[in-house]
């Protein structure tokens, strides 16, 4: 019954995610290698604590750390490190798989990542501490390991994006924010555990349901193809992104050429700010 609450979690986001992916599932196969290299981060993830605990910052007592020293040993020694793990393996499997084409498949390879790290891990805390630790980390342990995955696939998502469209210095940026962000909504929701701060914490849980969720039905209702000729989906994104990316490829297409620069849209007709219509999401110039 215990192993049954403990991979309950998992079933149930699991199975949100993929039909939440309207436009083209993702092959069964490689949700099934980002599931096991969910669980092999784990195990990269106790490899790397090993070592990080020989440094005797890591090994002191946390009850005699303040708040601030806390959140920084939480933020490396916790958050960062597992992380990091599954971020790895994310981006070896499934950022550089041909199967990524949508958006959304960044969250739905990322979830699944984090379903593997999670599954192991509560089937541990289960098998040590039964049921009413299983009920617990249902609703809060397990959902939080895939609102992380959330927030490492909408960056990762982005990434893919300005990649494709030869912005390197942007897509860089972006990788590097799926890891930080993730992070340090991690090692917040450790943090406030560990000092207590129970109201803070469930308040943050909260606001984390709400993120990742809204997160996940804004991306999975984009149905444009990443590499497809007509990709509007800067349009379809949200035109936050669109003016975002406009600024700086108006400032790379004005000092690289001379030619004269459209301004209006011969689409629909709206004014330019700059290479990619933010009405319609076509590209100009």
């Amino acid at each position: 019954m215990n192993i049954f609450l403990a991979i309950l979690p998992t079933i149930i986001l699991a199975k949100y995610i993929y039909n939440k992916d309207e436009v083209e599932k993702e092959p069964h196969s490689l949700l099934v290698l980002l599931f096991i290299a969910g669980i092999l981060s784990a195990l990269t993830t106790i490899v790397i604590s090993l070592l990080l605990y020989t440094i005797p910052f890591f090994d002191y007592d946390d009850l005699s750390m303040s708040g601030v020293i806390l959140f920084i040993k939480v933020f490396f020694g916790v958050g960062l490190v597992e992380e990091f793990s599954k971020w790895i393996y994310i981006y070896l499997i499934g950022y550089r798989n041909k199967a990524f084409n949508y958006l959304y498949d960044a969250i739905v390879y990322s979830v699944f990542v984090s379903l593997g790290f999670a599954t192991i891990e509560n089937i541990i805390y289960v098998a040590q501490y039964g049921s009413e630790v299983a009920l617990y980390r249902m609703v809060l342990s397990v959902p939080g390991h895939a609102f992380f995955g959330v927030a490492m696939g909408y960056y990762l998502g982005l990434s893919k994006l300005a990649n494709i469209h030869n912005m390197h210095d942007k897509s860089t940026i972006y990788l590097l924010m799926s890891i930080f962000v993730p992070t340090f909504i991690h090692s917040t929701f450790d943090y406030l555990i560990m000092d207590e701060l129970m109201l803070i914490y469930y308040i943050f849980v909260i606001g984390l349901y709400i993120y990742a969720l809204s997160k996940v039905r804004k991306i999975s209702k984009i149905t444009v193809d990443l590499f497809g000729h007509d990709n509007n989906v800067y349009g379809k994104f949200g035109t936050g992104v669109v003016q975002q990316i406009n600024n700086s490829e108006q400032l790379e297409t004005t000092t690289s050429t001379s030619n004269t620069v459209p301004e209006y849209c011969d689409s629909c007709g709206s004014k330019l700010s700059g290479p990619f219509c933010t009405n319609c999401g076509k590209k100009m110039y």
